[in-house]
This record gives structure tokens, sequence and C-alpha cells, in this order.
């Protein structure tokens, strides 16, 4: 579906200097100029023989962390990962490009300069909206398996599951919420604070990875987050806010691993009904977690999608 009508030699030579038989056991951080921009990845090298994985990150508007738990997915089979455009150290993005489709193209472009064939495509967040829209428009060209994270596969569905969870806070929080979000003041102090106080439950329990979460500087990627989601996890008003693949679930026939946290705003029962509709869907529910689960369990996240691995192998 992709027209490239000019040659990016940086592209092809990175391809070249990454292929699957060079680096083996190393971790390097760089640079892939393709027709969209330029894109910051990292790759940890492992058996050139075996497919490697490619993690998404969630979003939109997230960076991947180089050192980050991920990474040690690495214990046989390569694992790379990227910045998408708009965010952190790959290039800008204009507003006009703030849509699925330019994401997908992305992924398209690194996987062809890396000259991967054959991959297992995972996802968390956003990066699963993105990792399903990859495979129903490249009719799951080259992709073993899936994984889906705290898969957002609905914008309806994660609103309706928002909307329950926030009815189990305080009374005085769900009222500020409801309250803000009517007059649009959702830059005030008291929203800040419920928002807080949402994400402590639902999305990283552990507070001070909370508060270095909130207090990250990512002003690039907050636009296209605000565009294209909303102001918050639980206020869907973007432009993906009618997003809904669920229909198309029937048509992923690769073995597909859904994982949920127990107290995930990707809840757990939304999670079932995914891998249900999926026709080699399973399901895993990580206990004590809730939306980062590589920050609050990353030993038994690790464990689930390594098992999943090595049942396709």
């Amino acid at each position: 579906m992709i027209s490239t009508t000019k040659s990016y030699p940086l592209a092809r030579a990175i391809g070249q200097l990454w292929s699957p038989n060079c680096f083996r056991n190393a971790t390097r951080m760089a640079f892939i100029e393709h027709r969209l921009g330029t894109t910051h990845y990292t790759v940890k090298r492992k058996d050139p023989s075996l497919d490697p994985i490619i993690w998404l990150h969630g979003g939109p508007g997230g960076t991947h962390n180089p050192k980050g738990p991920v990474f040690s997915l690495a214990t046989d089979r390569s694992v790379y990962a990227y910045t998408q455009l708009g965010s952190g150290r790959s290039s800008d993005l204009g507003k006009r490009r703030w849509r699925i489709s330019t994401f997908v193209n992305e992924l398209h472009e690194l996987i062809r300069a890396w000259g991967i064939e054959s991959f297992h495509l995972m996802g968390g967040s956003w990066g699963t909206t993105l990792a399903v829209e990859y495979y129903l428009r490249h009719h799951g060209k080259g992709i073993q398996s899936l994984v889906l994270q705290s898969p957002m596969l609905s914008a309806a569905d994660w609103q309706r599951d928002a909307n329950r969870l926030i009815k189990g806070l305080p009374q005085e929080t769900q009222t500020v919420i409801k309250g803000c979000q009517s007059l649009g003041a959702t830059d005030a102090q008291v929203y800040q604070q419920a928002l807080a106080s949402y994400y402590a439950r639902h999305v990283l329990r552990r507070p001070k990875k909370l508060k270095a979460m909130l207090s990250r500087k990512n002003p690039r990627g907050a636009a296209i987050y605000r565009y294209m989601w909303g102001e918050s996890e639980f206020s869907a008003t973007g432009t993906l806010k009618n997003y809904d693949t669920t229909a198309n679930l029937k048509q992923i026939t690769c073995p597909t691993l859904v994982v949920c946290g127990e107290h995930d705003e990707a809840t757990p029962k939304t999670g079932k009904r995914y891998a249900r509709a999926l026709p080699q869907g399973r399901f895993v529910e990580i206990e004590h977690a809730s939306h980062a689960i590589w920050e609050e369990r990353p030993h038994s996240l690790r464990r689930a999608i390594l098992g999943f691995l090595a049942s396709q192998d």
C-alpha cells in the first residue's frame, strides 16, 4: 500500500549495517532516515536465526526507553523498539500527519530498512492499536504472532471502562472530574490532582514512578496525544474518539496474546472479550498490576510473553 518514489540512501545503509548477521549480543541506539522523517530506535541483538521482536510503545506521542525492561525479552532473539515520529529524539511531524496511517507507514519503512522479513509484533496501549492496524493493512505479512498488552482497540470500550472505573473513586474526585471536563477546565490544579488519583489506581501503582511519569516533559508528544486522544486517559475526545477495530479481530489469524493488569484501565473483562474474538487468541491477567505493567510487574509480564513465544517455536 506504500508507494516510495524517492531513494533514501541512509535508510538503506543502516539497514545493511544492522543486518541479522552482525553485532550479535550487542545493544545499539541509532537513527533511520526514511521518506517520512528520521526515527530513533534501539536494538538488542541476539540469535539471528530466530524471528525478532518489534515493540511498539504507547501514546500517541509516547517514547521508547533504550534501557527499558522490554529489552529483557532478548534472551535468545533480538528486540527492536523505537520512538514514533513527532516525539522524543525522532524528527518533527506536521499536524496534518497526526493520524494512524502515518505511524503504520513509519513502521513499514523501519521493517524494510532493518531487513526483517519475519517477526513477532508487540505493543502496549496505543501500541496495540498500531500493531493491529499494521497487521490488517499488510494482511499479516511477516507477522508470526502478536502480543497486545493493555489493548486499545475501541475508544468506546475504553471510555465505557473509564467511566465505570471513575465511579470507584471518592465522590469528591468524581465531582471534580465531571465539573472540570464540562467546563473545559482540564488545566485546573484540582483536575490534575483528580487525574493523578485515577492514574494511581489504574495506570501506574508505584507512587515514585507515577510522580516521575507525570512530571516528565515531552511537549511535542503531548500535543499529538491531546490531538489524537484527549486531555487525559479517561477522556477520549480527539481524532481517535470513534476508533473501533473490534469487528476486524476475526481477520487476525496468527497466534495472539492479550495481556491486562488486574487493575488496568484497559480492563481484564474487555481484554478477555478481545481474546475470545481472535481466532487464536489467548489471555493472561497480571496480578497486582495496572496499565504500566512493565513498570510494575516486569518479571511477570516477561514470563508471560516468553512463555507465549516458546509455544510458537
